[in-house]
């Protein structure tokens, strides 16, 4: 294995460095940092206003915004948002999703939604240019992933940048950026109830998404700009070649 041979293995995340562990690689060779955002772009000042305006997005609307792709029902798992629009709708009507992606799960997605009853709830906006995704993650106020496994989320850093509260899935990569009740919410994977819960609770409770989103931005300002990240990966270069 060339990471045996290896002077360092980088990862972004504490539970790949523990994969890599389990594969008999030294804890001293393995450096942690991730990919990062850049706060000149992804911030709380974007204006998204645009965004709600184009997507027919009431001002007093709450809006919950998904980025992950439409693959496969093993990974990002859209399908469980879709499942928990109903019950969030029948408690808060004025709450309307955003769902950025595409893939092969994109008609029975989209039929789900009309199945259900709430396809006037949601919007399907397809890709979106990188250059565009701040200030679509800015007309929303709740950021949610539903994905089965990840290592750091860079769809979620950008998402906290922006200062949007969170409501991602209870797996070691999203632990690692996302505290349950303190700058955001966890919920078990698979489980829409849940995820609805989660979803009306911040609908409701403005001053809470308000003290996520700034834990959040302070956050990825400490540990996750490119700035900091970049340093990071320097200094593990500078020490290799030294060595």
């Amino acid at each position: 294995m060339a990471a045996l041979t290896a002077c360092v293995v980088t990862v972004d995340a504490e539970c790949l460095k523990e994969a890599w562990m389990r594969l008999g690689i030294p804890e001293s060779k393995i450096e942690v940092f991730p990919f990062g955002v850049d706060p000149n772009i992804f911030n709380p000042d974007v204006d998204g206003q645009s965004v709600r305006q184009d997507l027919e997005i009431d001002e007093k609307d709450m809006v919950v915004i998904s980025t992950r792709p439409f693959y496969n029902h093993g990974h990002y798992d859209v399908e469980c948002l879709i499942r928990a629009i109903p019950s969030v709708v029948k408690s808060c009507e004025n709450v309307k999703f955003i769902v950025k992606g595409s893939g092969p799960l994109e008609a029975y997605l989209k039929n789900l939604a009309e199945k259900l009853g709430v396809a006037q709830h949601v919007r399907f906006i397809g890709l979106v240019p990188y250059s565009e995704m701040a200030q679509f993650l800015s007309a929303a106020d709740i950021y949610v992933s539903t994905s089965f496994f990840d290592s750091t989320s860079v769809s979620l850093l950008e998402a906290m940048a922006c200062g949007l509260a969170p409501i991602v899935t209870d797996i070691p990569g999203n632990r690692e950026w996302v505290e349950d009740g303190i700058n955001g919410f966890l919920f078990p994977p698979r489980n829409h109830a849940i995820l609805a819960e989660k979803v009306i609770q911040l609908a409701e409770n403005s001053r809470l998404r308000t003290a996520f989103g700034r834990r959040c931005v302070d956050t990825v300002k400490k540990r996750a700009t490119w700035e900091y990240c970049v340093s990071r990966m320097e200094a593990v270069y500078e020490e290799v070649i030294k060595r």
